[in-house]
């Protein structure tokens, strides 16, 4: 037989206890009005619903009914209490409800993805950018002595330039990038690229690394300086570092909070030949280096020049499975990046 809207709930069985000693008593709950009933056989008490504690519920675990002298009753029926409770007008708090309703379960899962998307695509980042500048340099120095010596070890072999060609190149560059004064400490270096074909990237601690085979493929060193620039402008706002943070959210909190940076050291030199740079950090390099270009005299074009090389370069030699070794993988988008900075204009500042 149902109960029906205008009758009474029926007594809600519970256990309580006292707050002095560890006897559970069996003990009925009713409600009057807004007055809490609890009777059993040797105890009994009537309290204002307002003002005992109801739990929230928590799977199969017993409810508790905490009254303000250390006294509690737990309930293991849930429906029960509930349509007990429903007559005085209690209601759970908000967030208690929506976990039990299917929509707002959704909507919170999608909330938590979409949050979680946020915190990867905007809130690491933003830490990744704040944390960098407190690496010592040391750190940095260390990060890409490793990464340099893995691929001397195992990708590249010593340049086939002359001498007197590497030393042209080295003259050329420092010199362009003097006239920015904000230029960062650099060095240059020249490799046989070997499967890494033509390619040119920098370490966090300002070296970079030109193979001959880029060398060789540009149509004249305005170009080759072109790309150097760039590199710089990972250099100069330190992306390198970033990279590596962002790949290791435990490294960032290591060196962002407690300043404790060896887990860069254990994971830098796959970490920093592997990582790809964002969209944002090419804008930013590109940017750098077109405007140091018109400043010297020389047009942005020289690096879409290049960037057309590069990618006619390393899309007819096809896929040699080693991906993280490509210049495409480090250097993604190029297309939009050739775009962008056709359509640009950049001026000397």
């Amino acid at each position: 037989m149902s109960t029906s809207r205008s009758e009474p709930a029926p007594p809600v069985a519970a256990l309580y206890f006292d707050g002095l000693s560890a006897r559970a008593h069996a003990v009925t709950l009713t409600l009057d009005g807004a007055t809490l009933h609890l009777n059993g056989a040797d105890v009994s008490r009537s309290d204002a619903l307002e003002r005992v504690r109801l739990s929230e519920p928590m799977g199969q675990a017993a409810r508790l009914i905490s009254y303000a002298d250390g006294a509690h009753a737990e309930v293991r029926d849930h429906a029960a209490l509930a349509r007990l409770l429903q007559d005085s007008g209690h209601r759970d708090h908000a967030f208690v409800r929506w976990a039990f309703d299917p929509r707002m379960v959704f909507a919170m899962f999608a909330g938590l993805l979409l949050a979680g998307w946020f915190a990867w695509q905007v809130g690491l980042p933003w830490a990744a950018r704040m944390a960098a500048p407190r690496v010592p340099d040391e750190v940095v120095s260390a990060m890409s002595t490793q990464a340099l010596g893995w691929l001397d070890n195992r990708v590249l072999t010593a340049s086939t330039l002359s001498v007197q060609r590497r030393q042209t190149l080295r003259s050329a560059f420092d010199a362009l990038a003097a006239g920015e004064g904000s230029a960062p400490r650099h060095s240059l270096q020249f490799r046989h690229g070997g499967r890494m074909r033509a390619n040119a990237f920098a370490l966090p601690d300002g070296t970079i690394i030109v193979t001959d085979e880029l060398v060789d493929l540009a149509g004249d060193d305005d170009e080759v300086l072109a790309v150097l620039m760039h590199e710089l402008g990972h250099v100069r706002a330190r992306h390198g570092v970033r990279m590596l943070l962002q790949g290791s959210a435990t490294a960032l909190f290591m060196a962002w909070y407690l300043g404790d940076v060896s887990s860069l050291l254990a994971t830098a030199p796959t970490a920093l030949i592997q990582s790809g740079y964002s969209r944002s950090m090419e804008s930013e390099a590109d940017d750098f280096a077109a405007r140091a270009l018109v400043a010297q005299g020389r047009s942005p074009e020289l690096l879409v020049s290049m960037l057309e090389k590069l990618a006619r370069a390393h899309g007819e030699s096809g896929d040699d499975g080693e991906g993280y070794l490509d210049w495409l993988s480090s250097h993604p988008d190029t297309g939009e990046r050739i775009a962008r900075l056709r359509a640009r204009e950049f001026a000397v500042h």
